[in-house]
């Protein structure tokens, strides 16, 4: 499951990057979210609340606080998974890279505020809020998990590239999950 976070992390990360040229979103974003999704086989479904700061071209820290705590670090092709309960790090391999600016580039309005994009079979549900502020995502995943990203108040000042450091501790177990 860790894998799978990081790797959607990584797709959005990629997305919030992208958007900024087809939804008019600044270089830099910093807001909390809260992440659902709901399981496509059992119909359960899990729900995730944290913060999120996103660079462009492709950087972002995702700090989960509830239920538990994670720090998913994504630079370029690359995502370290760091889980403080577990004392532990994995580094991961982004191996499948969505082309995201294709997908916005085709997206189209729906509404004022909505958009609706569609790429290999995925649908990717895109609103903005009346600013024109990216407010929410969602999709299906490829396991037809329904995924929803939702942002509270979006700041767009720089971000301090200390913030999107990620120090893993010496003390921690360090997976490599390159591979």
């Amino acid at each position: 499951m860790t894998k799978k976070i990081a790797m959607a992390l990584a797709a959005f990360t990629q997305l919030c990057v992208s958007s900024y040229a087809a939804l008019s979103v600044p270089d830099n974003l910093f807001a909390p979210f809260h992440q659902t999704v709901r399981s496509h086989e059992s119909n359960r479904t899990l729900e995730y609340e944290g913060k999120v700061w996103v660079k462009v071209p492709e950087e972002a820290r995702w700090v989960y606080e509830k239920p538990v705590r994670k720090i998913i670090c994504v630079t370029h092709d690359r995502a370290w998974v760091i889980e403080p309960e577990l004392e532990q790090a994995t580094l991961f391999q982004l191996k499948k890279a969505i082309p995201l600016i294709t997908i916005l580039k085709q997206a189209k309005k729906v509404s004022d505020r909505a958009y609706i994009a569609e790429y290999e079979g995925l649908t990717y549900h895109i609103e903005v809020d009346e600013k024109g502020n990216l407010k929410s995502i969602s999709y299906k995943d490829d396991l037809d998990n329904r995924v929803t990203l939702s942002f509270g108040n979006i700041d767009t000042k720089p971000i301090d590239e200390k913030t999107l450091r990620c120090d893993v501790p010496e003390d921690y177990d360090i997976i490599d999950g390159r591979y």
